[in-house]
């Protein structure tokens, strides 16, 4: 067989350039530390890690938003245990200025007290996260969701709903809450009804001296049977009147009940003799046992009454409350009927100040939830990551020593070929002549 001089060159040119590609791979990978350069070098293991990477993109933006949702979260849960210190302060500033012995001094500096303390509950409520974001505002988080007004109110200006970030596919947890829900429609009273006195039970009834004042007060009461309870005052939308008397016949106390601005005319449901300190329980529609009792201290003055309505509860926000102790504190001292509205108003404000207790204990417990299932989450996505970026790596990533190896032989054969072609090329049969 004869082979001609231009096939020897193109035969020989060719095995040069095959092994000049194979080293410039192997080069390639070297510096690169990935074996699949280009798709056709494996295609099914490019395709491979190219789901991969689409998958560790996914995995990495679930795993940012989820670190910022439990930012939030934890400075949500952090924000109000401040909250929750904060009412513990008011509430022992109150029980200390619910006695006769306290002073104008003592109430104006409790006052300033409260002032600041309305301030400061507000500043908690418009918390901001590291973006500027405000937490309590629900989905309208770019403003302030609480604004103090100029007579003490407070006003929302968020919304009922809250600010979701998707942590994994299909699942998403809370970056932000709703104010209201937490701060504006607090349950007012023991939940199910307030205890709303009077006025007239703290002024001197006609011809009577100024200090001729009773000094009857009613507790928060309590529910004993609340389907009965709830029945009267949820469904129906019932009221009590409780009146303690202090008449010829000595202390006796009555209560009617009913509806409406009418409801005193009603009828009488209980009864009885009064003492000071007693608990005074009303039966239920069927009147077999009672639905509810309240605790009454004190007593009117002779010849007169002192009448409290209990009515549904309602919702009250955390700020009025604080404003209705700014005002039971204001009603001053020295005098029987101050000192008994103040009594008066602090035995409610305590009220619906546990109320606010038990909200934020719900609150925080499902904002715990919600951060432990982001927690979670974010370690079964770590897991996920490290499985994912180990087939990656096994897939395109460089052995070094076996790319090595190959690249010196790659290289030894090419120096070889090269010689061997220019050794060749150099021979003629006119050197033999």
């Amino acid at each position: 067989m004869r082979v001609s001089t231009p096939e020897f060159y193109q035969s020989s040119l060719s095995g040069l350039l095959n092994q000049q590609s194979t080293l410039n791979n192997l080069s390639q990978q070297l510096s690169t530390g990935n074996v699949l350069i280009d798709p056709s070098s494996n295609p099914v293991a490019y395709a491979q890690t190219l789901n991969l990477s689409a998958r560790i993109a996914n995995l990495n933006q679930y795993q940012q938003s989820n670190n910022y949702a439990q930012q939030n979260l934890q400075l949500s849960s952090s924000t109000l245990q401040s909250v929750s210190t904060l009412i513990n302060q008011v509430q022992q500033l109150a029980v200390q200025m619910n006695n006769g012995t306290v002073n104008g001094n003592d109430l104006q500096n409790a006052v300033t007290a409260m002032q600041g303390n309305l301030q400061q509950l507000v500043q908690l409520a418009n918390t901001q996260d590291a973006n500027g974001s405000y937490i309590f505002g629900g989905s309208e988080s770019n403003r302030p969701p609480f604004q103090l007004q100029s007579n003490g109110s407070v006003q929302y200006l968020g919304d009922s709903a809250q600010k979701t970030l998707q942590i994994g596919p299909g699942l998403s947890v809370p970056s932000s809450q709703a104010g209201n829900a937490i701060f504006m429609n607090v349950p007012a009273g023991n939940g199910t009804f307030t205890v709303v006195p009077s006025g007239s039970n703290y002024s001197a009834s006609s011809g009577a001296s100024s200090g001729n004042v009773g000094t009857t007060t009613l507790g928060p009461g309590a529910v004993v049977d609340a389907k009965a309870a709830n029945d009267f005052f949820v469904a129906q939308g019932g009221q009590l009147v409780v009146t303690i008397s202090n008449g010829t016949s000595g202390l006796t106390y009555s209560v009617s009940s009913g509806v409406g601005s009418g409801m005193a005319s009603s009828g009488i449901v209980a009864s009885g003799t009064y003492t000071p300190g007693m608990s005074i329980s009303v039966p239920s529609a069927g009147g077999a046992s009672p639905m509810l009792s309240v605790s009454a201290a004190g007593e009117p003055a002779p010849g007169q009454s002192a009448t409290f309505t209990l009515q549904p509860a309602g919702t009250q926000s955390i700020f009025q409350t604080f404003q209705n102790l700014i005002q039971a504190l204001q009603a001053g001292s020295g005098s029987p009927g101050a000192n008994t509205q103040r009594a008066q108003g602090i035995s409610n404000a305590l009220a619906n100040l546990s109320q606010f207790q038990t909200t934020l204990l719900s609150t925080q417990a499902t904002i715990g939830s919600e951060l432990q299932q982001a927690q979670n989450v974010s370690n079964l996505n770590t897991n996920l990551l490290q499985q994912f970026q180990t087939t990656q790596g096994n897939l395109q990533d460089v052995s070094y020593p076996q790319v090595i190896t190959q690249f010196q032989q790659s290289s030894t054969a090419l120096q070889a070929a090269q010689k061997a072609f220019v050794q060749v090329q150099g021979l003629s049969l006119f050197q033999y002549i």
